[in-house]
Order: structure tokens, then sequence, then C-alpha cells
């Protein structure tokens, strides 16, 4: 037993909102890329609830130069009062006390996705700067916040006419400038403005000029508007993206007067649909506090189900996706037995083959999370509303529309007869299993782990050519890292059948030496590795065979996917020696600029050599141990910082991306060529998906 003291000078209070920093997970998700975006979507969201209240149908979202954003709607404006008990204005204690809102109550906002009083508060923690304006009272009212939420000005009072400080709020004669200068004509509305600082966040994120730019994702954002206009019909959501040159800047509006079933429309775009339009459908409980709306299609081979709740986005679903799971399968078993249908009894998967659905809930009680991110509804009495919901309005509309019920019936039997066909190719593939099969020969240069190595702790590197797979099994360390060289280029499995993808040596390779299944059979629990990560040459050919074997994962293996175990290994693009000093120090470089700098730090390009890898063969197992297969310290020796970790915020914009790049439709792909060869990398900011009116 250790004797470890532990005294009152371990008990740590944090100040501020330093409690948001130290604890990213709980509070933004993470400090990485997801994060970065949710303290922007956190300000969002406040003026969502202001829309879904009556008081707000204008948003507009700007990005600058530098990568600051500015937030602003017409809504009623953050109060500013001074709080008697707290002796501050409430403008300040909305943006830095943990814990304080104004949707505790229920007397202000009917319903709202806020819960935890966290919201901008964690947008000015993370932020390097913030600045609040609101719109009361016929006068602006002004407070800016440094160095992650420290107020560096009072609540200031503005003359809407001059711009000029007028007083404070809670000074003497306030009340009076205000009366003398106010502006019936202003509005009412909040203005937010705010830079993020790096230094806050992952130091490995792809942060390359942390004081002139900062990476937000202009399609995720898009998306995230897209479904915020969607959900609130007559809302109107106005995005500006102002940095780089003026001809790749972009500027998108988001306004839907039919809310969801638009929303459905544009997700199956592209796609034939079962039947002309989209159903849809309303109901609530007995007193009217859970109001559930759904809007379902079927169209293709891929299962789509957006939840909201509040307007907040949940992917991971939860209590309401069971619900309408449930009553969909519940609804369809029922019709099928009216029309006599010999299909036998609906499994919920059968029912979800080919679903482009969205849920959207109102509660007027403060929604249950998971966790401050709110990736899933958890309040338990939403499942059974959401069921009743969905089976009583879906068997209504069967009965009315027969011809929709039965098509969706027939549905469901032809993906239980594919289901059963799948499963029986899998299991004539995984009888012989990629181990025992003479002609895989890629797998007979499997280089395993140790055995008895804890699972998690290891991972899988699937390598681009012998060549660098004979580097590789040299570099690696035997306890951690597995390699698999691949031979030649991967199937492209998104345009291959079944039986071709699973018939293939390298995919049955992959397969094997995985061991946890294939499609419907995968089990997660199952795999022999921690992880997957894919090497690739950084050249055309490496990119092609890094982006083949994503689309294979990501078809056949979404799990490891959803599950963050599958990652991409970043090779360095250069190797910099120092010539001169006693220590000849040696850096990497996986960048142009980075290069450049590590070049300008050594003492400039006379005092260096700089050596360009063209491929992985040319690293010696040393040069691959101290960079790819470097182990670190922490929970997990082999998760460094050259792996990036493959995620997917957007389901149905990688699906329209395979489609229109690795798919069959050459027009489509020929378009997206165009398109950027004519407009730059961003294409112009239109739908880079989808080929104009009139082709084909």
């Amino acid at each position: 037993m250790t004797t470890t003291k532990y005294t009152a000078e371990d008990i740590a209070q944090l100040r501020g909102l330093e409690a948001i920093r130290k604890l990213p997970g709980m509070y933004i998700g993470n400090n990485s890329v997801y994060g970065l975006h949710h303290i922007l979507l956190e300000v969002v969201d406040n003026a969502i609830d202001e829309a879904m209240a009556g008081h707000c149908d204008t948003i507009q979202v700007t990005i600058y130069k530098d990568g600051s954003v500015t937030i602003e709607d017409n809504g009623r404006g953050i109060p500013v009062d001074i709080k008697p008990e707290k002796g501050q204005s409430a403008l300040t204690l909305a943006l830095t006390e943990l814990h304080t809102g104004g949707k505790f109550e229920g007397g202000s906002y009917s319903a709202s996705g806020g819960l935890h009083g966290i919201g901008a508060k964690a947008t000015n923690g993370y932020s390097e700067f913030l600045e609040v304006e609101v719109k009361r009272d016929g006068v602006i009212y002004r407070q800016r916040f440094e160095n992650g939420g420290d107020p560096v000005s009072e609540v200031e009072i503005l003359s809407p006419k001059t711009g000029q400080v007028i007083g404070q709020v809670g000074e003497t004669g306030s009340a009076k400038a205000i009366k003398t200068h106010a502006d019936k004509r202003l509005g009412t509305g909040t203005k937010i403005t705010f830079r993020p600082n790096r230094e806050w966040f992952d130091s490995t994120m792809d942060w390359p000029k942390p004081k002139t730019m900062v990476p937000w994702d202009f399609n995720r954002l898009a998306t995230r508007f897209q479904q915020m206009a969607v959900l609130n019909p007559g809302l109107t959501i106005k995005f500006a993206d102002r940095r780089g040159k003026k001809e790749d800047r972009r500027k998108r509006t988001f306004h839907y007067d039919h809310g969801l079933t638009d929303y459905v429309r544009f997700l199956v775009e592209g796609q034939a649909p079962l039947f002309p339009r989209p159903l849809h459908f309303t109901g609530q409980n007995e007193d009217g506090s859970i109001v559930v709306e759904v809007a379902l299609q079927y169209a293709g081979d891929d299962t789509q189900v957006y939840s909201f709740v509040n307007s907040i986005h949940t992917p991971d679903g939860g209590t309401a996706v069971a619900g309408f799971q449930a009553g969909l399968t519940k609804a369809l078993n029922q019709f099928a037995g009216e029309m006599r249908a010999k299909t036998g009894t609906i499994k919920g998967e059968d029912a979800q083959l080919g679903l482009t659905s969205v849920i959207s809930v109102r509660m007027t009680e403060t929604p249950q999370f998971n966790s401050q991110t709110k990736n899933a509804l958890t309040s338990p009495h939403v499942q059974g509303v959401a069921l009743s919901v969905v089976y009583e309005n879906l068997l209504a509309l069967f009965r009315k529309k027969k011809a929709v019920g039965r098509a969706i019936v027939k549905q469901c039997e032809a993906a239980r007869k594919g289901r059963e066909a799948a499963k029986q190719a899998r299991r004539l593939v995984m009888r012989r299993s990629a181990l025992d099969v003479p002609e895989a020969g890629v797998l007979g240069k499997l280089a395993d782990v140790t055995k008895g190595v804890d699972v998690g702790e290891t991972i899988l590197y699937i390598v681009e050519g012998d060549s660098a797979g004979g580097s590789c099994k040299m570099a690696r360390n035997r306890r951690h890292h597995a390699i698999m060289p691949l031979r030649g280029k991967p199937l492209n499995t998104r345009t291959a059948t079944l039986n071709r993808t699973l018939g293939n040596a390298e995919i049955k390779a992959i397969i094997a030496a995985i061991g946890a299944g294939v499609s419907a059979d995968f089990n997660l629990e199952e795999m022999r590795y921690g992880g997957v990560s894919i090497l690739t040459d950084a050249d055309v050919d490496g990119h092609h065979i890094k982006c083949l074997l994503l689309a294979f994962f990501w078809l056949y293996m979404r799990p490891l996917v959803e599950a963050g175990r599958l990652y991409v290994a970043e090779a360095p693009l250069y190797q910099i020696k120092e010539q001169k000093g006693k220590k000849k120090r040696t850096r990497y470089a996986y960048s142009d600029e980075e290069k450049d700098d590590i070049v300008k730090a050594f003492g400039g390009p006379q005092a260096v050599t700089v050596q360009r890898y063209k491929g992985l063969g040319e690293m010696n197992p040393e040069q691959l141990q101290e960079t790819i297969f470097a182990l670190v310290e922490g929970d997990n020796p082999v998760l460094n910082e050259h792996l990036v970790q493959f995620t997917v915020d957007d389901v149905h914009y990688l699906n329209k991306a395979m489609n229109a790049l690795m798919g069959r439709d050459a027009a489509l792909r020929k378009h997206w060529l165009f398109q950027r060869w004519e407009q730059g990398e961003n294409g112009g900011g239109v739908d880079e998906f989808s080929l104009p009116d009139g082709e084909a």
C-alpha cells in the first residue's frame, strides 16, 4: 500500500471558464476539429432557440479572413440588467458563469436545446477574444472578453446613431442616457464576434498558420445550418465565408417553407424514390409537452436517419430514434398482416434498408442528453411517445395510401431476401478463410504482433507495396505494430458487386487479418487489433489507394469507422538536417510550409540539407521509427501524432461524394472536375456533387 499524502492542498478549484478548457470532452466533445466547430455552433444554437420561441427569423454567420466569426440574429437580445444577487449584468453572467442561462425555469422558452447553462460560455472559454453587442431598449450594449473569458470592459451603452459610449449598465445616469439616445426603430438582436485561441486546442490539429487563419470547414457548417433552417420553416440563415481570394469566397442562404419534406427530398436527390412524395406526419402526447414530427422516403440502398431535439442534432440518435424504429417496424407488420402479404415477420433491419428519414422532437421540458455535446437524447419517456406517434400515423397513411404501403412492404421483403443471400455469400467466403487461401498471398506477408499483448495497444498497418512493407516490418515494434503490404490497387468496392468484392484476394486478406467479419456480420469486439491504419505514399497513386480503402471500410466495416478505430498514417514529406552546430539537429516536415519554417529556424538553406521523400520506400527503418512508428507515453502507446482518425460528420455528403467520384456516372464526375478546374478549389460554392438542370 502506498503512503502518498492527500491533503486540502490537493483540492483544486478552477477559476472562471478554466473548467471548460480542462475538461473539453465533457463540454465541447474534444479540443480538436469537432470541438472547434462546436463552439461556433453553440452560439448559433442560442439564436435558433430565439427562432423556436418565435422571436427571430434571420441569422447571419460570417467567417472573416483571419478566422474570426460573427453570428448575428434579430431575436430579443440577451438581457443586460443587473442581477441584484450577483451585482453583475445578466449579459456578463450569461457569458462567464457556468450553469447560468435563461432556459432553466421555462418561462422565456417553451422549447430549447439548452440544458447545462454552458452554451456560449464554452465559446468564450476557448477564444482569444469575444465581443458581444446587444440591441435592446433602442440602444446598443457592448462588452468585450479576452484570454478565455476575462472581461476587459464593463457592459457599455452605445448611441445607435454615433456608436459613441454614452454610459455603462448599472451606473448612475444610465437610464437617462438610454432614454435620451434611444432609437425605437433600431430593433432587437444579439451579435457575437469571436476568434478561437489556437493554444487551447490539440497540438496535432492541422492548423498551419494560427495567427492568420482558423481551419473552419465550410461544408460541415453549411450542412448544419441547412438542417437548422429545415427544422424551422420560415427561418433564413445566411452564411458567408470571406476567406481566401475574392473568387474563392462562398455564400449560402438557407430558407425552407416545407421543412422536413424539403430536407428528405434533398437527401434522396439523384436517387429513384419508391413513391412520389415523402410521407410526413406530426403527433404529440396527451398534454402536448412532446411533439414528434417525421418525414421519410425510400430510395437507394443506404440508410439515413437524422434526428433532432429542439433543433439540436443528435447524431447518435437515442430514445426518439429507438421509438421511431420500433413504431415503423410495428406499423409495417400490422399492415402486411392486414393485406395478407406472404412476407413473414418484418425485421427492423429490413425495414430500414434504403430508408431516409428525419425525426424532429419538440419538448417543453428540458431534454436530457448523454453529455453537453448532445449526441444522443436520453429522456426515457420520449421513446414511448415516438413509438405511438409513428405507429398510429404510419398505419393510418398505409391504409389510406395502400399503394405506398404495399411498395414499402415489398421493399422490406426484397431487403430480407438480399440480406439472406448476402449472409450466405459471406459465409462461403469466411468458411474458406483468407488465411488458408493460397491465392491470397498478400496475407502470407502479414507480420503479426506478438501474442499476449493487449489488443487495445495494437494496430494493423495496411501498407502500399512490398518495398515499403519491407521497410515498415524492420521499423515496427513487434509488440504493437502489425504490417500487411498490399499488392497493387485495391478494388473499387463502391461499384463492385458483393460477390466480386468478397472474392477479391486483397479484400479477403484484409477481412481475415482483422478477424471480425464483414458487412452485417462485422463484430467490433472480435477485432484482432485495437485499430487499423492506412499507410500510402504521398503521391497521386497513394491518395487513390487510400480513397479505395476508406471506401471499403465505410461500406463493409462501418462500425470500425464509427468507433473511431480507423486511421490514416501521415508520412513526412521532408527530412531537414542541420549541417552546422554541435547537435546537428534533424527534423521532419509534413508540408512545404513546415519545411520552410524549419529551414528558417536552422539558419537558412545554406545551413541545412533537405531530403524529399518521393515514397515510403525511400525512408529507412530508423526514419520510420522516428516518425510513423514512434511510440508515445499515455493510455495508448501506438496513438502518436502521425495517426489521423478517420471520422464522418455528414453521412449524406460522404455518400454523395462517393457516388460522384467513385460511382458509374461519368457525366457527374466530369462536371465535378471541370467545375474545380474553372472555378478553383471551392467550385464556386455551389452543390459540387450535383449536375446542373438539364444535364444528364
